[in-house]
């Protein structure tokens, strides 16, 4: 019978291919899944169950298990960090009868989540690594979360066992619910399972005296980093659990090598170690990453952050607080993202070339692969859907061709099938200047700008076909200007310009003849010609979160989002630019952001536009009045 069930399950699982999923659905294929991982299980009477979950360090702690289980013993895991129910349910579907053991790593990434899984893995080995503030946005409390997994505690049986984290409280106290044994581990005295003389000074790895009672081990493990302890004592406990001696779970677990982007070191044919954090970039995590770097001995440290997850409110401040540490670790930092822009406040006096943001992974790793040399330690920290940090090393052997920043795939680059297709934009900054900074004309001296002129930048798409739509209404705003000061537009090869007198000041504005996201490419060039400095630029564009007819003025700070403004700050590396900001936001527009800022004007929206335009421009002349601040 087990056989014939066995080799039933096997078919189906062949059967429920991408095919079937477009067919059926993916709800229909997972419900089906979920349904015969239930009706295999009660055959499964052999292997020991395990499950793990916590904050952070579920995956590591369950590969950590599986190296020294797999030591001396047959059995499965979910594969990667594939812990929602369909995924667990798989691997319920894998496990054979003649295992010795199964370890899945459970997903509480929602209210409710928990109840399922255990439902259908029924584990009699409960491991819980830290509570964190990881998908903390879906509870309301992080006693709420901590309750969410507390409930694989609750749900052992009296025979089973509890490997709980006793340096974290929310952990210990879960302890209070369970009829199982437990297993307690840490550093605090009390721990039945204790770490002592931890050490991860890079390039050597983690290592530690485990004791258990009178026995001492010394372990030698190859992680980086001592945050790692939770996991790798959680995994430990579950080995001694599952009845190991202490010597065969140190054993094992000194055989296990680090994990695809989880402060995975990797050092490239010309001699520049990476050491990729690139999975899940949570805030609360950079603080053990930038323990690592800044004891680690290397001749240059450089950190790359990309994506941070669960900033909450305040993220832009968050951001700069990141990049402020980073730089007394440091000699290069660089962040990437749609946040990036908003570090460049951060930047330390006399180090302005030491950080760096770009609003594409293609221009920073550009700049990146263009500043490491031989023995630099890099850590890359991001978010892998929303980063793929993995193209930076990719790119400096040439095996990656995509360049998309919104593929919002979970793989890592290296197993992509796509990742050798040309896709994303070109190159906007460095190596783009070099080639175009041939090709403009030189500019006649009345274009150089005096030490006390203003410079008015309106962001728009030179074509034709962008007229009169809300990304083009910076053009409109300089054009209205240029009209009622009675300039006259001069025709260059990359931008239009316009230069008067204003109450006695020169002033000059610009309209530049690139692609909006080009804008900070052709401005930089147009700087070198016209000896202007971000400080007397005003720049002056359309703001999807300003409602029609309404402006606001900074005098710096982030891009927000606008593609133009990041490449503006991107090229200049400063986020000190004066702005005037035309609001374009109309309520209950049908069409996404990206085409809306693209498609015409309605009529009923001129009236509100033209008084939108005249004051942005009334706006401009005001901030005219004070003398540029001196670069």
């Amino acid at each position: 019978m087990h056989a014939a069930l066995k080799m039933r399950l096997g078919h189906i699982q062949d059967a429920l291919g991408w095919r079937v999923r477009k067919l059926l659905g993916d709800q229909l294929v997972d419900r089906s899944i979920v349904k015969l991982a239930r009706g295999w299980r009660p055959f499964l009477k052999r292997p020991v169950f395990v499950g793990i979950t916590g904050s952070a360090g579920k995956t590591t702690t369950k590969e950590l298990l599986l190296g020294i289980l797999s030591h001396i013993r047959r059995g499965s895991a979910n594969p990667a960090s594939l812990n929602v129910l369909p995924e667990v349910a798989k691997t319920v579907l894998r496990v054979r009868p003649t295992h010795d053991f199964c370890v899945a790593e459970l997903s509480e990434d929602q209210p409710g989540a928990m109840k399922e899984i255990l439902d259908l893995v029924q584990p009699s080995i409960g491991i819980v690594t830290v509570v964190q503030d990881d998908h903390l946005s879906a509870f309301a409390s992080r006693d709420h979360l901590a309750a969410e997994m507390g409930q694989l505690i609750a749900s052992l049986p009296t025979t089973g066992t509890a490997v709980l984290n006793a340096d974290d409280p929310s952990v210990l106290a879960m302890a209070a619910n369970c009829t199982a044994r437990v297993i307690t581990f840490g550093t605090a005295l009390s721990a039945s399972l204790r770490a002592e003389n931890i050490s991860s000074l890079w390039p050597d790895r983690l290592r530690m005296t485990l004791v258990q009672g009178d026995e001492r081990v010394r372990v030698n493990t190859q992680l980086c980093g001592t945050h790692w302890l939770s996991s790798v004592l959680g995994a430990i406990g579950g080995g001694l659990a599952a009845g190991l001696s202490l010597e065969e779970c140190a054993e094992g677990i000194s055989r296990v090598a680090p994990f695809d982007g989880r402060m995975q070191p990797v050092t490239t044919p010309d001699g520049v170690t990476f050491i990729r954090d690139d999975w899940k970039g949570t805030l609360w995590t950079v603080d053990s990453c930038f323990e690592f770097m800044r004891a680690a001995h290397a001749k240059r440290k450089i950190i790359v952050i990309g994506t941070l997850a669960d900033c909450g409110s305040g993220a832009p401040q968050k951001y700069a607080q990141v990049a402020a540490r980073a730089q007394e670790i440091a000699q290069h930092t660089i962040f990437v993202g749609p946040w990036a822009s908003h570090v460049l406040k951060a930047k330390k006096p006399g180090g302005e070339d030491s950080l760096r943001a770009f609003s594409r992974v293609r221009d920073a790793t550009d700049y990146i692969n263009a500043i490491t040399r031989e023995d630099d330690l890099v850590l890359l920290k991001g978010t892998s859907k929303q980063d793929h940090l993995l193209r930076i090393i990719l790119a400096r052997t040439g095996d990656v061709a995509c360049w998309r920043d919104d593929c919002n795939r979970y793989e890592f680059c290296n197993e992509c099938p796509d990742r050798m297709k040309p896709s994303g934009a070109p190159l906007l900054m460095r190596r783009q200047v070099t080639a175009e900074t041939a090709a403009i004309e030189p500019l006649p001296d009345l274009f150089v700008v005096g030490r006390d002129e203003h410079v008015v930048v309106g962001l728009g798409n030179p074509e034709s076909m962008y007229t009169g739509t809300p990304h083009n209404i910076g053009y409109q705003v300089v054009d209205h200007l240029a009209k009622s000061l009675g300039l006259t537009w001069t025709t260059t090869p990359k931008a239009w310009i316009a230069r008067g007198s204003l109450q006695g000041r020169n002033i000059s504005l610009i309209k530049i003849r690139m692609a909006m996201n080009g804008t900070g490419a052709g401005l930089k060039q147009l700087s070198e010609r016209m000896s202007f400095t971000p400080e007397h630029c005003m720049l002056v564009y359309d703001d999807l979160d300003i409602p029609i007819g309404s402006i606001r003025s900074r005098l710096s700070g982030g891009a927000s989002g606008h593609r133009g403004v990041a490449s503006i700050l991107e090229a200049f590396q400063t986020d000190q630019f004066r702005r005037v900001k035309v609001g374009v936001d109309r309520a209950g527009a049908k069409l996404n952001r990206a085409e809306y800022v693209l498609t015409a004007f309605a009529p009923s929206d001129y009236p509100a536009v033209g008084q939108s335009i005249l004051a942005a421009a009334a706006r401009v002349l005001e901030m005219s009045k004070t003398q540029p601040k001196a670069p």
